[in-house]
């Protein structure tokens, strides 16, 4: 018995060496009131490298919170664009009637334990919907907290228990933007000057 407890010790943390990537989102739109409106997107370096690192396990979380804004924006839109890096958009944009940019992306996982204290994932994005010229018509800052009490060596692979539920916070949080956006007046405030 003893040195199958070892046994799964050394199994758990051997499994938690490296780094892991979140799977791709599933191509699902979201439901959204689509705008008519041509918009160039922008995803800062902050949230496309955005890695969560604990002692066991580091979980690359930026390319998938650009993936689910990416479909967020695609939903949002007629049509999205994405910027390139270089110049700034900031320096002069044209052919667009407006930028909107995943400024911030925070993902964290504070671990917890077998017995009394649950793991815990956070995530929260900052997004911007911007003039061409730079003026802001709104941010939004969608946030989501999950919790999970693991049991009795329920987790002796890190990576089943916290990749699924980093890559739901993400999830979560994209569709809290959306219900923000979805019913935001300067949006539709800013929505309807362009239509004119």
């Amino acid at each position: 018995m003893r040195w199958q407890v070892l046994a799964a010790v050394a199994t758990a943390l051997l499994s938690g060496c490296g780094t892991v990537a979140l799977p791709s989102p599933a191509e699902t739109a979201p439901l959204f009131r689509r705008i008519d409106a041509r918009v160039g997107t922008v995803y800062t370096a902050a949230a496309r490298e955005t890695i969560i690192a604990t002692p066991v396990l580091r979980i690359e979380v930026g390319k998938t919170s650009v993936a689910r804004f990416e479909q967020a924006f695609a939903a949002m839109f007629s049509e999205a664009v994405e910027l390139p890096d270089w110049p700034p958009w900031r320096e002069g944009v044209i052919g667009v009637n407006g930028v909107i940019e995943l400024e911030r992306a925070d993902v964290d996982l504070a671990l917890g334990n077998d017995t009394n204290r649950p793991d815990v994932v956070s995530a929260s994005f900052r997004v911007c919907l911007y003039e061409p010229n730079g003026a802001t018509v709104r941010c939004w800052s969608p946030s989501v907290q999950l919790r999970h009490q693991r049991g009795l060596f329920e987790c002796l692979d890190h990576r089943s228990c916290f990749v699924p539920m980093t890559e739901a916070a993400i999830r979560e949080a994209t569709a809290r933007f959306l219900v923000e956006a979805e019913s935001d007046p300067a949006l539709r405030e800013w929505a309807g000057r362009i239509g004119r």
